[in-house]
């Protein structure tokens, strides 16, 4: 407890919201977000997420009237996010037995935690379509890349639940993260991140046409649903292309969403 303590304080001192004389506010924003990286410095992973006994601990840090909060529950998820995913797996593969034991603050904990690690269960074949025209810009780019990873942390990444895959578009299309190819969520997060953005047109047109080599190793036969996500600033430069390859797509009975980036979106 005291480590946690002074690794906070000390985040605090070094940071420049406080050597700015930075607001209340932005002092206490700053503090909620340090706790993560503090915690598992001072192996939340190991001495409380695989010891039920040890979670008082963590709840003696936070303040009663914070706990339930958003940012109390979001701490906490973020914290077990940094561990590794033997550690998540083991820790999920023991909560229902913990939960049915406790009470009060700490089931309460235990039942939200389960929820946001454990992810959807329901097995998919997902793809994201990344657009990475002049267009969408450098910025927007990483909002797209913080997307995709969040995206994922919502299901259970192993090759027999979802598997993820993933294309980047401009002049061309190409294949940057193979359907299926990485199946630890923790790894899948980092090549997502690693992806360059380039810059150039947006041949919407080539991306979906794209679409049914990326899933050439989907499990139509065991009735997985095949889903897209696209995020793009809007039209491509081949209009006619884009709608004719558009219901090739949808008549393959795969499900797409279209999500806008940025602040021109046409």
């Amino acid at each position: 407890r005291n480590g946690v303590r002074i690794c906070l304080m000390q985040e605090i001192l070094n940071s420049a919201v406080y050597n700015n004389n930075g607001t209340c506010q932005e002092l206490l924003e700053f503090a909620y977000g340090s706790h993560p990286d503090c915690y598992v410095e001072n192996g939340f992973c190991t001495d409380i997420l695989l010891s039920l006994k040890n979670l008082d601990c963590l709840i003696d840090v936070l303040d009663d009237s914070d706990i339930l909060t958003r940012l109390g529950i979001q701490q906490i998820y973020e914290s077990a996010k940094r561990c590794t995913q033997e550690t998540v797996d083991s820790f999920l593969s023991s909560v229902d037995d913990w939960i049915q034991s406790e009470t009060g603050r700490t089931k309460e904990i235990l039942t939200t935690l389960r929820d946001l690690l454990g992810g959807c269960e329901t097995g998919l074949d997902l793809l994201f379509v990344l657009d990475s025209s002049g267009s969408i810009g450098s910025g927007n780019f990483v909002t797209m890349k913080n997307f995709v990873a969040d995206v994922i942390t919502h299901f259970v990444i192993r090759d027999n639940s979802t598997r993820v895959g993933l294309i980047r578009f401009t002049d061309t299309a190409s294949i940057l993260i193979p359907l299926g190819s990485i199946n630890n969520a923790q790894q899948l997060t980092t090549a997502v991140n690693s992806v360059v953005y380039t810059g150039g047109g947006t041949s919407t047109d080539l991306a979906l046409d794209l679409i049914p080599t990326a899933f050439i190793n989907a499990r139509v036969n065991e009735g997985i649903p095949r889903v897209v996500i696209l995020l793009t600033d809007g039209r491509s430069n081949e209009p006619t292309l884009t709608a004719q390859a558009a219901p090739r797509v949808h008549n393959d009975n795969i499900e797409v969403y279209s999500v806008g980036i940025g602040s021109g979106i046409n």
